[in-house]
């Protein structure tokens, strides 16, 4: 995937309900290596966001995102907030 050269910021609000947080976990790889990071470093990041998502535990409640890049380093926000 093409590095952009520039920064780059990411929000989005999902379900805590499946399918939509493995929707995120792909997305934030996949935002990762657009960053610039290596195929490794955007594996590590997805398993930090579906471990971070885990706490929802299934519910259905929004999950708010925010992934952001600055100079190839990734930086992932998750916050849930009730029905």
């Amino acid at each position: 995937m093409a590095e952009s050269p520039r920064r780059l910021d990411l929000r989005l609000t999902i379900s805590g309900a499946a399918p939509f947080q493995d929707i995120v976990v792909e997305l934030a790889a996949r935002f990762a290596e657009y960053a610039g990071a290596s195929k490794p470093a955007a594996q590590a990041v997805s398993k930090t966001v579906a471990a971070a998502l885990v706490s929802s535990d299934g519910a259905s409640a929004p999950i708010h995102v925010r992934l952001s890049a600055v100079d190839g380093n990734v930086t992932v926000t998750t916050a849930s907030s009730p029905d």
